[in-house]
């Protein structure tokens, strides 16, 4: 046997070693497409019962924002009515840029909940190839043997394999586009918010 060819058939091995972890998290990423899916749904019927006849603009007619009653506070969304709290706990230190540290703190808060949906529209669609083509090695080896039925099972592995994958980064891609959508009106809001604060903040002093 020459060199070229043990170094092929350790190929071969290591790709049929990847076989079981690749196939392990492929069901990972079908647990966690269901799992994005379900928290989506129930983050919209919350941001829904949430937001109903909620206008941001009519909030801030209503008042000040720092100096506001328990109860109209509780008209605001929960980011805005954290931002607020936030806010309230570090007054003293607002100056010198510390409002809007605390601002950008809380975009990169509600930022990150759309990074776990990005990484399995990649993730998801890239173990679904790595389970297609490791099959197909053994599928063609199969086939080079005369052995169909197994050639014909290995191909059903590896076109299931493609379209979990598929389904798996088209499910994690929707959530990521409706989450993103929530994330851009937060953080327009947050701002909004702030720049009020930093306006009242400016006539008390």
């Amino acid at each position: 046997m020459t060199l070229l060819e043990i170094l092929e058939n350790g190929l071969f091995a290591l790709g049929q070693v990847l076989r079981f972890p690749v196939m392990g998290l492929l069901w990972v990423c079908v647990a966690s497409a269901l799992f994005m899916a379900g928290s989506c749904l129930v983050e919209f019927l919350s941001r829904q019962r949430e937001r109903h006849g909620f206008d941001l603009n009519r909030w801030l007619i209503g008042g000040p924002v720092l100096d506001s009653t328990a109860e109209r506070r509780k008209a605001l969304p929960a980011e805005l009515r954290g931002l607020l709290l936030e806010v309230e706990k570090g007054k003293d230190n607002l100056g010198d840029g510390g409002l809007e540290h605390t601002v950008m703190k809380r975009e990169e808060s509600v930022r990150s909940t759309v990074n776990p949906s990005r990484t399995l529209v990649k993730v998801g669609p890239s173990l679904g190839l790595l389970g297609t083509l490791i099959p197909m090695g053994t599928s063609l080896a199969s086939l080079a043997a005369g052995n169909l039925e197994a050639m014909a099972g290995q191909m059903i592995v590896a076109f299931t394999t493609t379209i979990i994958g598929l389904a798996c980064g088209t499910m994690a891609y929707i959530v990521a586009v409706v989450r993103q959508s929530w994330v851009n009106q937060t953080v327009r809001e947050q701002r909004y918010l702030a720049e009020r604060i930093a306006s009242e903040l400016a006539r008390g002093a």
